[in-house]
């Protein structure tokens, strides 16, 4: 190496280390293997820092810590900071000085598609997806399995792949589950959203259904509020005795009266 200033030539840059610009922040290839592979989403604390959440297994750690350690040992001006956050969550930040942050942007934009939707065409592994929409890597193939979701197409090393538009499905179904509406009938909503001529008319009905079974079950909630509470200010303390007993504010069903059997002839 040469002991010239690398402030006045940077002909000693090795050929494997390239200063990061915002056209190109970081060695290329191997950073979007990683982001394509580990990374769940993404946040930005701030204009200097890119937070990155990754998958939380050994071989992502161990990958972070690899990749930062020879990135900042070579000649990037990015601070790289790896943490673990949990038994299945690891966290990189990135951080850049002020006069920088064009290059983290350019780095953030990059490590989008894995771990946050992004442009149409973009796939997410069924680990991203999961993380992405918050669900259990197990839902994805339980809502396949149900027709919820479209079975995932295959990459050539064999991972399952879904478009970024499965997050978007995936919120419809958690929102309509959060509704009341059960699985099957999710599955009528998202079926009618694709036949054009039901489309405008599908929720409307079935959230009027829907509402109007909330409204029972709330009227039968409140009846049974109301008698647990007349049970607790009559000091009812024994559930026989107060079968028994004409006072008692329990909603006893009242006996069906029998008749005497006739003798035979």
């Amino acid at each position: 190496m040469s002991d010239r200033h690398p402030g006045t030539d940077d002909t000693w840059v090795p050929d494997s280390c390239r200063l990061p610009t915002a056209e190109q922040p970081v060695r290329l290839a191997e950073f979007d293997r990683f982001f394509a592979d580990v990374v769940r989403r993404l946040e930005r604390p701030s204009a200097q820092l890119l937070r990155l959440h990754l998958v939380g297994t050994a071989d992502a750690e161990r990958t972070a810590r690899d990749l930062t350690a020879r990135e900042s040992a070579c000649c990037s001006f990015f601070t790289f900071d790896v943490t673990r956050t949990g038994p299945d969550a690891v966290t990189l930040d990135v951080r850049v000085p002020s006069s920088h942050v064009g290059v983290l942007d350019a780095l953030a934009e990059r490590a989008r598609p894995a771990g946050v939707p992004g442009s149409a065409g973009s796939w997410l592994r069924s680990g991203q997806l999961a993380g992405v929409a918050g669900v259990n890597p197990q839902t994805l193939r339980y809502y396949e399995r149900r027709g919820l979701l479209a079975a995932p197409r295959r990459s050539p090393g064999g991972h399952r792949l879904y478009p970024v538009e499965s997050v978007t499905r995936l919120r419809v179904i958690k929102t309509a589950q959060r509704l009341g509406f059960t699985l099957g009938e999710v599955a009528d909503l998202l079926d009618g959203g694709r036949r054009r001529h039901d489309s405008g008319a599908a929720l409307p009905a079935r959230a009027t259904a829907k509402l109007a079974e909330v409204e029972r079950r709330l009227a039968d909630l409140t009846a049974v509020r109301d008698s647990l509470r007349a049970a607790i200010s009559a000091g009812c303390d024994d559930l026989v005795a107060c079968a028994g007993s004409p006072c008692c504010p329990l909603p006893f069903p009242s006996p069906v009266p029998t008749t005497a059997s006739q003798p035979l002839d």
